[in-house]
């Protein structure tokens, strides 16, 4: 075969011009890969954020509005914390026997999920004398044993049996039907959630338990929480007994960086209107 004279390859130059456009077109089509990269990773982490702020604010929610400050379910509060009491059991009372000076028994219907134990903290609601208002209150007293062998309307039961130390019953204070509570309590508050190093909203059982994470990473720096409490006016109050609401803000902050270099968060605001 023979070849014509005009027949030839590229030259060197010519190759090493077409490298360079190459290279400066895989360059800007990496660059936009590496640009939608960092948007897709920062709308990620936003929407996280999003979701997390949420779901701390539905928890809080469903916990808070159960309050009664002014029977003093707010144990402590700062602008950071909240101590709590919160009531986790619940009975009525089909059957009372009342010794102010010994042994006093109050049986409840027993109610699946709603059981009562020896050594719980309880509030009896004491109606006292019923044609008067003024004068019902909650009383405090501690069960000191459980029979769960009775019946009541039919039903399943239980006795408590109350630690009547220091006189809590009057003779005629409870009736029945008067509902029981009892209760745990619990600190919400932003903490560091084990060896992380990243804040997020914790919630402490009997308020000095470990810390368990409800939702996060929050801002860090003390940023991430922060209560407001108002009372029936809207005023910020300090009076744990005057909370009649409680304004709740929460700042995500994930260390996931966005495309400007700034951290990727979101921001909530929330108003809790408690029971009384």
């Amino acid at each position: 075969m023979i070849m014509s004279r005009n027949q030839r390859g590229f030259t060197l130059v010519e190759l090493t011009v077409v490298v360079l456009l190459g290279a400066l077109v895989l360059g800007a089509v990496l660059q936009v890969l590496i640009s939608n990269q960092r948007t897709y990773t920062a709308q990620s982490a936003a929407v996280q954020g999003q979701q997390s702020s949420r779901m701390a604010v539905e928890v809080m929610l469903n916990d808070l509005r159960e309050l009664s400050p002014a029977d003093g379910d707010i144990l402590s509060m700062t602008s950071s914390s909240l101590h709590v009491r919160l009531m986790r059991r619940f009975g009525i009372a089909c059957d009372v026997d009342i010794d102010p000076s010994g042994s006093s028994t109050i049986r409840v219907l027993d109610n699946p999920g709603d059981n009562f134990a020896a050594a719980d903290t309880v509030f009896v609601f004491a109606e006292n004398r019923p044609a008067t208002g003024s004068d019902d209150v909650w009383l405090r007293a501690r069960v000191a044993d459980v029979d769960s062998t009775v019946t009541c309307l039919g039903r399943p039961a239980l006795d408590l049996e109350m630690d009547t130390t220091g006189g809590v019953f009057a003779s005629d204070s409870v009736y029945v039907g008067a509902p029981i509570r009892g209760y745990e309590t619990y600190r919400y508050s932003q903490a560091y959630w084990f060896t992380t190093a990243t804040p997020y909203l914790v919630r402490q059982d009997n308020g000095t338990g470990t810390p368990w994470p409800i939702a996060g990473p929050l801002r860090p720096g003390g940023q991430g929480l922060r209560f407001i409490y108002r009372d029936a006016l809207g005023n910020v109050t300090s009076t744990p007994t005057d909370v009649r609401q409680i304004e709740v803000r929460i700042r995500t902050g994930n260390r996931v960086m966005s495309s400007t270099g700034e951290m990727v968060s979101d921001s909530l605001d929330a108003w809790i209107h408690t029971r009384n």
